[in-house]
C-alpha cells in the first residue's frame, strides 16, 4: 500500500489565502496555558487532548504524556514513553533531543487507564492518577488514531489494516480483524467506536464496518466511496474520519466520497450528500457540524441530510475539524488563527492567534474548550 502524507495544507499555503473580515464579538478567556514539550512539529500528528473529571491530559510526539490540574494548569506528572517513565536525569535529557517515540493520535481513556499509541506500533496504558505504565504491547502497523475502549476490549486501528482488540488490565491481545487495504492512502486512520456491542470503524478503501465486539467477527460493511478521477490525489476514498453513532444510527464521511447516514444494526443506506473529509465532525442534538476537504464549513439536519447552513469564508484554508462549546464552534487553522462561529447561523463571531498552527480539533466540556498547537501550547479557554 502506498500511503501519502497529507499535502493538503502545503496547497493552502501556496497561494495567498483571503481572510474575512471578523469583528470580535465575544471574549475568550485564556484560564491557563502550558507547554507539551515541542508538540507535534511539523508532523502530521493527530494529538488530540483529553478533559476527565478534574484533569487534561495532553502528549508530545516525541513522547511526552502529561496531566494537567484542570483548574489551575500545575503540571501533575509527566511520563516519557521513550524510557517507560523510570529513566534517569540524564534519560530526561532526551526530552529534547532528536529520538522520539512518534506519539500519534492522543489520550483517550477507559477502565480506569489511560490509553496512548505510537507510529513504532507500541500501546501503553497509564495509570491517570500517578502516570505509572500499567502495561506496553506491540501490534502490527502504526496507531495514529486513538485507542478506543468499551464492551471489555481496548480497540486499536493500525495504519496497516489491522484492528487489535486488547485487554483492558493487560494488553493480551484477545483478537484481531485484517482489514481491505487501498493501494493509495492518505494517511490517517479512523478511530474505533464502540456502540451496542458493535466496533465500528472506517477504511482506507472507502469502507464503514462493523464487527462484533465480542468476536471481531465481521457483521456488515458499506462502501461510501469509491475510487474515480485521473489523479492520485482523486482516486484517494479514506475513511479517516471517526464514525459518530447517534440513536442507532452511524454518520461517517469518506475523502472524495460523501456524508452517509447508515443503520447501525444493517448498514442500510438512510440518506447520503455529497459532502467529503478526512477530518473529524462533531454532531450535537440534531445538527452534524463539519469541514470539508477544501475548507467549508457546513451544519447538517442528521435526520435527513438537509443543509442548514453554510460558510465559505474560509475556503482553501486548512482548517481543523469543528469543536461545539456553548453556542459556538471553535475552529483553527494551519496559520494559528482559532475562528469562533454562531453554530446557529455558521455566522463569524471572534478570531484570535496563537504562537503556532493547528493540526486537530480542540476537546470541550460544558464548562471549557481546550486546545492544543503544532508547537505544543496548551491551553484552556473559558467564556464568561
Amino acid at each position: 500500500m502506498l500511503v501519502l502524507l497529507t499535502t493538503l495544507a502545503a496547497c493552502s499555503s501556496n497561494e495567498d489565502l483571503v481572510y474575512p473580515e471578523i469583528n470580535n464579538k465575544i471574549a475568550p478567556e485564556e484560564i491557563w496555558s502550558a507547554s507539551v514539550g515541542n508538540g507535534v512539529e511539523h508532523y502530521d500528528s493527530a494529538l488530540r487532548p483529553l478533559i476527565y473529571q478534574d484533569k487534561v491530559f495532553a502528549a508530545s510526539r516525541a513522547g511526552l504524556v502529561m496531566a494537567f490540574d484542570r483548574e489551575s494548569g500545575k503540571r501533575l506528572w509527566t511520563f516519557d514513553v521513550r524510557n517507560d517513565g523510570t529513566g534517569s536525569l540524564l534519560d530526561g535529557l532526551k526530552f529534547w533531543s532528536s529520538n522520539t517515540a512518534r506519539v500519534s493520535g492522543g489520550v483517550s481513556y477507559g477502565y480506569d487507564k489511560l490509553f496512548v499509541g505510537t507510529e513504532n506500533g507500541d500501546v501503553l496504558a497509564l495509570n491517570p492518577e500517578t502516570g505509572e505504565l500499567v502495561w506496553r504491547v506491540k501490534v502490527k502497523g502504526e496507531v495514529i488514531a486513538r485507542p478506543a475502549a468499551g464492551e471489555g476490549y481496548v480497540l486499536v486501528n493500525t495504519s496497516a489494516g489491522y484492528l487489535f482488540a486488547l485487554h483492558p488490565d493487560t494488553g493480551e491481545q484477545r483478537w484481531m480483524h485484517e482489514q481491505e487495504s487501498a493501494l493509495l492512502s492518505l494517511r490517517g486512520t479512523s478511530e474505533p467506536v464502540v456502540a451496542n456491542g458493535g466496533v465500528i470503524f472506517g477504511s482506507g478503501a472507502g469502507k464503514v464496518s462493523v464487527l462484533i465486539a465480542d468476536k471481531g467477527i465481521l457483521a456488515w460493511d458499506a462502501a461510501i466511496a469509491v475510487p474515480k478521477g485521473a489523479t492520485d490525489l482523486s482516486r484517494m476514498v479514506d475513511v479517516d474520519a471517526t464514525p459518530i453513532v447517534v440513536d442507532g444510527t452511524i454518520y461517517a464521511i469518506a475523502f472524495n466520497g460523501e456524508l452517509v447516514a447508515l443503520e447501525l444494526r444493517t448498514g442500510r443506506v438512510m440518506w447520503k450528500r455529497e459532502y467529503a473529509s478526512f477530518r473529524d465532525m462533531t454532531i450535537e442534538g440534531n445538527t452534524i457540524y463539519l469541514v470539508d476537504s477544501v475548507g467549508k464549513i457546513f451544519a447538517i439536519d442528521r435526520r435527513n441530510g438537509l443543509e442548514q447552513w453554510a460558510q465559505l469564508g474560509l475556503h482553501k484554508h486548512f482548517l481543523t475539524g469543528p469543536t461545539v462549546y456553548k453556542d459556538y464552534l471553535a475552529i483553527g487553522d494551519v496559520e494559528g488563527n482559532l475562528f469562533w462561529l454562531d453554530k446557529n447561523s455558521g455566522d463569524f463571531v471572534a478570531q484570535e492567534s496563537y504562537s503556532s498552527g493547528f493540526y486537530v480539533q480542540g476537546v470541550s466540556s460544558a464548562d471549557e474548550l481546550v486546545i492544543q498547537t503544532r508547537d505544543g501550547e496548551l491551553s484552556l479557554i473559558r467564556l464568561p
